[in-house]
């Protein structure tokens, strides 16, 4: 069993790219956190927001190449 090789340069530069670390204050306890593309998990209480509050769209089981085909669907 052979695995899929490592993604090229290019392909990593792209997507770190689109990558954007946002910061907010914790919506229960008010820790300033950290997350990415408007994604935010608070390490001090455990609060964690919406992923429909984040700042792009999520991709789908589909997008996913590790994703087993037909698991979930």
């Amino acid at each position: 069993m052979s695995a899929d090789p490592p993604p090229t340069l290019p392909a990593a530069v792209a997507f770190l790219d689109s990558q954007e670390i946002t910061t907010t204050e914790c919506r229960r306890c008010g820790t300033h956190i950290s997350g990415i593309n408007g994604r935010y998990s608070c390490s001090a209480c455990g609060w964690v927001n919406n992923w429909s509050e984040g700042h792009n769209v999520l991709p789908t089981a589909a997008d996913d190449p590790d994703a087993d085909a037909g698991a979930g669907v």
